[in-house]
């Protein structure tokens, strides 16, 4: 991705473009984590204006508890937002199964561009290569910068391949 993640209005995010902005992109994500957004969080603000979605707000709020693996070292919260708004984008409100199946296509196609940097995994530990729960992974990650680091750099990935499948 070349572009950069910017506040419009509202408090609302929206993607940019910009040439050799990958430094600016990683900053930019850690200034949203330093307000106090999550990693799910930043992908949602990233991508508003690419879904449509009638209280953006709300929607921030629905995925506050997907941050840090849900806070249990289990699914990376920016995988998860993924899908939630893959899910906008093209899943269905009522049983529809043509609805359902573009939608499943769209994420595997997601994690297909996703797996070709990461391996199939997509839990914080086996993204990370540590399980934060633990005190002593928590402090390598801290000193190895993996907050500061990994996880905005997992996010703008995340994000590449959200929008090549939106």
């Amino acid at each position: 991705m070349n572009g950069r993640c910017r506040t419009s209005g509202a408090g609302k995010g929206v993607l940019t473009r910009s040439a050799d902005s990958y430094s600016m992109e990683v900053a930019y994500l850690n200034k949203l984590y330093d307000e106090g957004y999550d990693c799910a969080q930043c992908v949602v603000f990233a991508m508003n204006d690419r879904i449509d979605v009638d209280n953006f707000d709300e929607l921030m709020r629905s995925v506050s508890c997907l941050g840090m693996g849900l806070l249990e070292g289990s699914a990376c919260g920016a995988v998860l937002a993924a899908y939630v708004i893959i899910g906008l984008k093209y899943g269905n409100d009522k049983p529809d199964f043509s609805a359902k199946g573009l939608a499943l296509i769209k994420k595997e196609q997601f994690m297909a561009d996703l797996r070709k940097k990461y391996g199939r995994g997509i839990s914080c530990p086996e993204l990370m290569g540590l399980d934060i729960r633990k005190e002593e992974d928590n402090l390598i990650a801290q000193r190895d910068n993996v907050y500061t680091e990994f996880c905005p750099g997992l996010c703008l990935d995340v994000i590449s391949a959200l929008e090549k499948v939106l």
